[in-house]
């Protein structure tokens, strides 16, 4: 990561360069990327092709942006300023369900997020803004601030796992999962799978008008993790409690 990184992910100009503003800025290519990717997916986007785009050299670009892995940080954050804001009068559960919910809803118009660099790269302020909601959300829980960190943390890497698979689910013209029961019968050998075929063999799809809590796998996952966030903050609370 160059020392320049920061600044420019904050759009200011890198200490020590006066002289007059160049025509070319780290925003506009970081645009153009945006727009390439959009367009044709992460992997059209090149110096060489962000340099037509813009009109200049792909050497022109180097002044700007030290390379292709330093683009992707900086279009990681471009693309969060198109997050989609939830409502700000929902309580700590709803508020986080909706803020998962927005990340997975931007996968989905948009793929290419799930390839661009996320973890282990300093936030810049549209990464940032969206932290600072979280936060928001969790103001009146009380619980530390690097657990309310993690807590938000988790929920986003769980958003990327189900974007991932509502993506690529897509993608196919029918449920992958829809002819689960036929390979089990078909395939499957109960001694190789025992464990697996022994739970399944007491399962009994939903009949008309029953509903199973599974039906949907992404409200049920959502609805595990937000349980298991819930009981977490009641611990907490018990043990600060004073006796």
């Amino acid at each position: 990561m160059s020392s320049d990184l920061i600044p420019r992910l904050w759009g200011k100009s890198p200490p020590g360069r006066r002289g007059p503003k160049p025509a070319l800025s780290a925003a506009q290519i970081v645009e153009a990327a945006y727009v390439i990717a959009d367009e044709q997916g992460l992997a059209a986007v090149s110096m060489a092709r962000v340099a037509e785009a813009v009109g200049c050299s792909p050497m022109a670009l180097y002044r700007h942006v030290k390379n292709k892995d330093e683009l992707l940080i900086l279009l990681a954050d471009r693309l969060c300023a198109e997050l989609s804001t939830p409502a700000r009068d929902l309580g700590w559960r709803d508020g986080l369900a909706a803020w998962m919910r927005a990340q997975v809803d931007l996968s989905l118009s948009r793929p290419w997020f799930l390839d661009l660099p996320l973890v282990g790269t300093l936030p810049g302020p549209n990464r940032l803004a969206w932290i600072d909601l979280g936060f928001y959300y969790l103001r009146e829980v009380t619980l530390p601030p690097e657990e309310k960190m993690a807590i938000l943390g988790i929920i986003s890497q769980y958003a990327v796992g189900e974007a991932r698979i509502e993506v690529e689910s897509a993608r196919f013209e029918e449920n992958p999962y829809a002819r689960f029961e036929e390979m089990l019968v078909t395939y499957a050998d109960p001694e190789r799978f025992p464990n697996l075929m022994e739970s399944m063999a007491t399962w009994r799809p939903a009949g008309p008008g029953e509903e199973s809590d599974s039906d949907d796998p992404s409200a049920f996952g959502q609805g595990l993790l937000m349980a298991g966030i819930a009981a977490h903050i009641e611990r907490h609370m018990g043990r600060s409690t004073p006796k």
